[in-house]
């Protein structure tokens, strides 16, 4: 005697696993988001700590601090002066300096969604980490 079985799926099944997916997804979601944010603080944390010790040996070889009385934000001339590199798509640098006597650097973000609003600052004043300035994770 011979048996033929057809083994199939039906569509109840698959709509009850695609809910169960979706369901796992808007959980995990939004904590994802908030990873990513922490992790572009970090970020941007680092390479202002990073800026923070180009400028200290800048003013040990030159006398002063970069710039000497102005405000840059050109990336790449930031980078060539302070002798670093920053490739940097989620944050805005700039920094200005004060007749060479003092710099602030400041770390914006940009790009789309997340925390726009979010600074980080650091001058020649700052002991240890950087600032936080607006809705920062």
């Amino acid at each position: 005697m011979q048996h033929n079985k057809n083994i199939a799926v039906t569509l109840i099944e698959i709509l009850v696993t695609l809910i169960i997916i979706a369901i796992l997804v808007a959980l995990a979601l939004p904590q994802f988001s908030v990873m990513r944010e922490r992790s572009f603080s970090k970020e941007a944390k680092a390479n202002l700590k990073l800026i923070d010790a180009a400028e200290k040996i800048y003013r040990m070889e030159q006398g002063f601090y970069y710039p000497y009385s102005s405000s840059v934000s050109d990336q790449q001339a930031i980078n060539a002066n302070l002798k670093i590199a920053i490739t940097e798509e989620n944050w805005g640098y700039t920094i200005s300096g004060d007749n060479g006597a003092s710099y602030a650097s400041v770390a914006g973000r940009t790009g789309e969604g997340g925390y726009l609003d979010c600074e980080y600052s650091m001058s020649d004043a700052t002991v240890g980490e950087p600032t936080p300035n607006g809705s920062c994770p």
